[in-house]
């Protein structure tokens, strides 16, 4: 007798500027996913807010997924067609399915948004709750926690947009006084590096702080540290495991948009090219912000050094799973599969009691 499969929903799209990255992890999900023990259901978040539950070969499917230089826009957005895909709702999607496989990127996907949707509903879900989803994606407040958890991070200031406009030249004078070696200006709530700006020693940061505010209504500045840039991924819930730490080295500036997402923008080394000391402070750096802020599922912590010293930027809570990214790649470096990492995740979803029940 055949052992029955488990349903799963892999969410993928949404509105924000990394639309094309999560399609992009989505899709690799779709095809890595074994089909002897799962029964996989392709789910298309449009920009236009709908669910979009995509049949098997459509071309949202279709291989290779690529990801454009710049992030996407909603001007050109068309929604699939009715013979690519059906409408459905999250109610009726937690009829159909035992577990959803979050793929969203950004704002609505990684913010504790869809979360807590999915818990109101009571649809089980991989990855992080809505508490660590939220304060991961808002950068400013991720670093306060960081901090208070005693863990590196170099200094910032977190600025609002109306403060920006009533004492301009007051907080470009204190970005100036405050980080004297350069700073990284950045938009609070995306990821993907979308917004970024790199200045150097001195620069003024005026319209770099101006572009950042177009995409978002809080800023954050913070010390430009020059050094080595690692990341390490972080995977389960009980007893959360370690992968290598990568080394990337950009070819432009830094790890931007393009740098992330096109093949042969950066190089990533796997496991990075540094001390054993060093590598072991990463991981465990890594897997202290993991529990710290209760994650779950996937994540993967991104860092600068400098004199062997790692300070933390960021904790990604649904890393890219693109067939380029870091976190797959991670695991084919350290002998692991793929398969079996995300195996564990999904028992993990399936087995938690923590959701709200539906009246």
């Amino acid at each position: 007798m055949l052992k029955e499969r488990i349903r799963v929903g892999v969410l993928m799209g949404g509105k924000s500027g990394e639309r094309e990255v999560s399609l992009a992890s989505g899709c690799h999900l779709v095809r890595t996913l074994d089909p002897t023990k799962y029964e996989v259901y392709p789910i298309e978040l449009g920009m236009d807010g709908k669910w979009y539950l995509h049949h098997i070969d459509s071309p949202l499917l279709s291989e290779p997924r690529t990801i454009g230089t710049e992030p996407p826009t909603a001007d050109t957005y068309e929604p699939p067609t009715a013979n690519d895909s059906e409408l459905v709702t999250g109610r009726v999607m937690k009829s159909r399915i035992d577990v959803l496989f979050l793929a969203l990127h950004g704002p609505g996907g990684e913010d504790g948004a869809i979360q807590g949707y999915l818990e109101t509903l009571g649809i089980p879900y991989v990855g992080s709750g809505i508490l660590a989803s939220a304060l991961t994606m808002d950068k400013g407040r991720c670093k306060t926690f960081i901090q208070a958890s005693g863990l590196p991070t170099p200094n910032w200031i977190l600025l609002r947009k109306n403060q920006w406009e009533k004492e301009t030249e007051k907080f470009r004078q204190r970005a100036l006084a405050d980080f004297p070696d350069g700073m990284v200006v950045k938009p609070n709530n995306l990821g993907s590096s979308i917004g970024i700006s790199v200045l150097s020693a001195g620069e003024n940061p005026f319209d770099a702080i101006e572009r950042a505010f177009l995409v978002d209504s809080e800023v954050l500045i913070e010390a430009r540290i020059q050094g080595k840039e690692l990341t390490c991924g972080v995977y389960g819930q009980e007893n959360p495991e370690v992968l290598p730490v990568t080394e990337i080295r950009p070819k432009n500036e830094f790890f931007d948009y393009e740098s992330k997402y096109q093949a042969g923008a950066s190089e990533e080394i796997t496991p990075a090219e540094i001390s054993d000391e060093l590598a072991r402070e990463v991981q465990s750096l890594a897997r202290n912000a993991h529990l710290a802020f209760g994650c779950r599922g996937i994540t993967r912590t991104d860092f600068m050094v400098v004199d062997e010293k790692p300070s933390i930027i960021e904790v990604n809570t649904i890393p890219g799973m693109t067939s380029v990214s870091i976190i797959p790649r991670a695991c084919e470096a350290a002998g692991l599969d793929f398969e079996v990492i995300l195996d564990r995740v999904i028992g993990e979803a399936l087995f938690r009691e923590e959701l709200i029940p539906v009246a």
